[in-house]
């Protein structure tokens, strides 16, 4: 089967799904990059580079606990960011090379701990009921 785009590259795909139109092949494919690409940003940005188990569960918990390092991760760089002088800034990759190793310049210390202080001081008050 051969298949070209709007840009005229042509594609050869060598398949047995002969029942299938060249466009649903295309389709799959398509979709399958998408997961692909999935896979690398989690790779890339959840530092996953192997799943410890094969079963569904195993590798949903090991997925979810990433996604929530890193959400946790980029908040904090996030609120950080905002308070370091911009040629202290660095990047969020560093950022993480740094909580890793505990390695902080004073700048980021002292804007982590601000946003921390606030976030344990705000969780701290009491909220009223409401009945």
């Amino acid at each position: 089967m051969i298949f070209t785009d709007d840009y005229a590259h042509e594609i050869r795909v060598a398949t047995n799904l002969k029942h299938l139109s060249a466009e649903q092949i295309a389709d799959m494919y398509k979709a399958r990059w998408g997961v692909e690409v999935f896979f690398r940003w989690i790779k890339q940005n959840l530092n996953v580079p192997i799943l410890f188990g094969t079963t569904k569960n195993a590798v949903f918990n090991q997925l979810f606990a990433a996604l929530m390092t890193y959400l946790v991760l980029k908040w904090l760089y996030v609120r950080s960011k905002s308070q370091v002088i911009a040629c202290k800034s660095i990047p969020l990759i560093r950022f993480k090379e740094c909580m890793q190793a505990n390695q902080w310049q004073v700048e980021w210390l002292i804007a982590i701990s601000k946003i921390l202080d606030r976030y344990v001081y705000l969780s701290r008050l009491q909220i009223p009921e409401t009945r």
